[in-house]
């Protein structure tokens, strides 16, 4: 690929978690304004089929078509509903809020989507899925090797985010492997005993696939190799609840065999409530509270892969990206009258806090 082309070709970034209520479009919608105020050109996708609701986030009225229109009507493609909102370098594709029966598209009218989404003229494509683990949420998450998992600062919430990328990790391998009775036989075993964290190792399952079809435990590893999610803690109150970001990212390798990236942590914030009371993004209100310093601390590290996805997907930021987050992040929640600890205290109190929680 030339240079000239790397530059034109969107970083995909779903944004998915499983669950709902986790502040993902919130999230999601401010991060792609921050983007696009670095001057990146950004595409901001409603994905939540059968509940879209992203343009009340972006003070947007729901009179614009978008991805239901493309799913129902012939002809029209995605590209013909990017809508330039609010900023030179921001454009939006709302859901399918004014069309019915949209929520579950058939196998090829998705994969037509997914192929022009990723072909879209923008540094950045964000794809604000809805929850849950229905199977077009995860086609839609898997659509890209960089995508970002929401999750709060929570023991349940660790869980639902580890059977969400669970559940993710088994729809690419059925994608990949559904055309052979032996390695789908495999599959469908596996999956029958996974019920959390520690009841299976991907390993394994890739060591029975060689089993049954020698040479199909390589991909398998390949496959889980191929791909860079990323983790952003949300709603965080205080600096030890940066724990559960490192115990998911544990149990995503370990069991898994996945390098989940810890991208980042964002406070809870009233900000947020009050601007969805008053249908703006939380950085038109006060750019300089912690949701949106810590926003804009994302954004920058995004930024600088804009346009590039092959060159991002190609790094395994994982390693010690835990504590790299943890300190850069830190001193947007510092303790109350106290002074910020050093970074070697930072990661020492929430090493011992991690030994706690572990299972």
């Amino acid at each position: 690929m030339s240079p000239a082309r790397e530059r034109t070709t969107p970083v995909v970034l779903p944004v998915g978690g499983g669950k709902g209520g986790i502040g993902k479009s919130a999230l999601a919608a401010n991060l792609a304004l921050a983007l696009a105020r670095l001057e990146c050109r950004v595409v901001l996708v409603d994905a939540a089929l059968g509940g879209s609701d992203l343009h009340n986030l972006l003070g947007l009225e729901n009179d614009l078509p978008g991805l239901g229109e493309v799913l129902t009507q012939k002809g029209l493609t995605i590209d013909q509903v990017v809508h330039p909102v609010l900023e030179p370098r921001f454009c939006f594709v709302p859901g399918d809020a004014m069309m019915v029966a949209t929520a579950n598209p058939g196998f090829q009218k998705k994969r037509k989507l997914l192929h022009d989404v990723a072909r879209l003229p923008a540094g950045f494509v964000l794809l604000d899925l809805g929850p849950g683990s229905a199977i077009t949420v995860l086609d839609f998450f898997l659509v890209s090797p960089l995508s970002l998992v929401v999750m709060l600062p929570e023991r349940p919430a660790v869980r639902s985010a580890f059977n969400f990328l669970k559940n993710a990790v088994f729809r690419a391998l059925e994608r990949r492997f559904r055309l052979n009775s032996k390695t789908q036989a495999v599959l469908d075993e596996f999956r029958q005993r996974s019920r959390g964290p520690g009841a299976l190792k991907m390993a394994e399952l890739a060591r029975a696939m060689d089993q049954a079809l020698p040479g199909q435990g390589q991909e398998v590893r390949a496959l889980l190799a191929s791909w860079r999610p990323k983790l952003v803690l949300n709603r965080v109150r205080q600096v030890d609840e940066f724990v559960y970001a490192s115990q998911l990212e544990r149990w995503a390798r370990q069991d898994l065999g996945l390098s989940l990236e810890v991208a980042g942590f964002v406070p809870e914030d009233d900000l947020v409530h009050q601007a969805a009371l008053e249908g703006r993004p939380a950085l038109d209100l006060d750019p300089r509270s912690p949701f949106c310093r810590a926003v804009a601390l994302l954004a920058r590290e995004f930024s600088r892969w804009a346009g590039r996805p092959q060159v991002w997907a190609a790094r395994d930021d994982a390693p010690g990206s835990f504590e790299r987050a943890a300190t850069l992040f830190a001193p947007l929640f510092p303790p109350p009258g106290t002074a910020l600890p050093t970074r070697k205290e930072l990661i020492r109190r929430l090493r011992e806090l991690e030994s706690q929680i572990k299972d």
